[in-house]
């Protein structure tokens, strides 16, 4: 048994100082007050940690992780001229192999951040599988499906093969889900191809939705919503993970009530890309639960969920001009667990008896921490990706003390530049 002793352990119900977390395996056993917890034995490891706070880690609930490898190449332009005129050239020249240097690049941002569940759609998912496994993370892999040509037509069959061949693999790190990219690179008769395979597979569905209000307004003049375009392809009789979803249609609130969906709020990257703030307490609300995402680190740069949620919460005060929306406590919950019931991982972002044991130690000690009146407050607020001490995944220690206990940190930096440089056809700064 691993116990963790001595922080301040939030767990769903309460706030426990000074309090235990009991690992056993891959779960957590115990989390809340000394008096309760089970009696240490031989053999035990104790880790005592006053001044820290422990929290579910983190689930980074839409990311393209492989995009790593465009940091900064096109930034201050908008989506879709970022889309057609920078990113897709460029993606042309990525190679399998690339996929998984920038997969195991962003991992380690991402675990160093707390990060210890993703949701990612890209290329060669085969890779990111690979990259996910050594980093000892879980992750839900979407092979990103366009269609609008007839040749295009057979990647939903590379994404089907994907879900045959990694759904559960890795002891249930890895989940598969069919993953058209949009309506807008998408046509109406391909959504509907993939709806019927996802109910083939019982699979989830996860799409880009309502990015831009331009795309809405687009919709809007063939007569339909983003909600109707769920519907009308049949893709909402699955769970469906709608990433972005900033620019709803004011009827697709009632229409959404009846799905089983979940959507991934990308602040950093809707904010970048001028594309808008999504109704994330109205979504809320209607009963939906809401995740935060980074996007891929060609839009956002960062995939830092403390920087997520952040703007998160500063985006739906200011846009509301009211101070009580999103508070700290919510918004930490959607960065843990109403991003784990996003993806369909129901035993993942509690620290509660039974549930995986994705655990994060958050040190409050330095001087820009203090004083910590509010331990919620001083995470969503003050805390930054540096002040992350120790990362577990599935009871496992991933990352401690600056130092990654998996991987190696100074080969896949020092890989990755080159892959970059070669890519961008461009030297990089050194």
């Amino acid at each position: 048994m691993i116990r963790l002793t001595g922080a301040t352990l939030l767990t769903p119900e309460q706030e426990f100082p000074q309090g235990i977390l009991c690992i056993e395996g891959e779960r957590i056993v115990y989390a809340g007050s000394v008096l309760g917890a089970p009696p240490a034995a031989p053999g035990d490891e104790t880790v005592d940690l006053p001044g820290r706070a422990i929290i579910p880690g983190f689930v980074n609930a839409h990311t393209h992780l492989a995009m790593q490898l465009l940091r900064g190449i096109a930034d201050d332009v908008p989506l879709q001229p970022w889309l057609t005129e920078h990113i897709w050239p460029v993606e042309d020249r990525i190679g399998e192999d690339d996929v998984l240097i920038g997969t195991r690049l962003a991992l380690l941002e991402a675990v160093a951040s707390g990060v210890t569940a993703v949701n990612d759609m890209y290329m060669a998912m085969d890779r990111v599988a690979e990259a996910i496994g050594e980093a000892g993370i879980r992750g839900v892999i979407t092979q990103g499906l366009v269609g609008h040509a007839d040749q295009e037509r057979r990647k939903l069959r590379t994404g089907i093969d994907l879900f045959e061949r990694w759904q559960g693999q890795l002891g249930g790190r890895i989940q598969v889900a069919l993953g058209p990219h949009a309506p807008y690179t998408c046509s109406p008769s391909y959504l509907k191809e993939v709806a019927q395979a996802a109910k083939a597979l019982d699979a989830r569905i996860h799409i880009h939705l309502a990015e831009t209000h331009q795309e809405t307004r687009d919709l809007a003049a063939e007569g339909r919503t983003p909600a109707h375009v769920l519907l009308d392809s049949r893709l909402s009789e699955q769970p469906v993970i709608a990433a972005h979803y900033v620019a709803p249609a004011e009827s697709d609130f009632a229409l959404l009530e009846g799905m089983r969906i979940g959507i991934a709020h990308c602040p950093i990257s809707n904010l970048k890309l001028g594309c808008g703030f999504a109704p994330v307490a109205r979504y809320r609300a209607h009963g939906i639960p809401v995740g935060l995402g980074s996007d891929g680190a060609a839009s956002a740069n960062v995939l830092d969920p403390f920087l997520s949620m952040k703007s998160a919460a500063w985006i739906a005060k200011g846009a509301s001009q009211d101070p009580t929306q999103l508070p700290a406590r919510t918004v930490l919950r959607m960065a843990t667990y109403e991003g784990a019931l996003a993806l369909g991982l129901g035993d993942v972002g509690l620290l509660a008896e039974g549930f995986k044991a994705d655990v994060v130690v958050v040190d409050l000690r330095s001087p820009a921490m203090q004083p910590v009146f509010d331990v919620a407050s001083a995470l969503v607020y003050t805390a930054t990706a540096r002040d992350v001490e120790r990362v577990y995944g599935s009871g496992r220690l991933l990352y401690a003390e600056g130092r990654h206990l998996l991987v190696d940190r100074e080969q896949i930096v020092r890989e990755a530049r080159h892959t970059a440089e070669r890519i961008a056809q461009r030297a990089i700064y050194s």
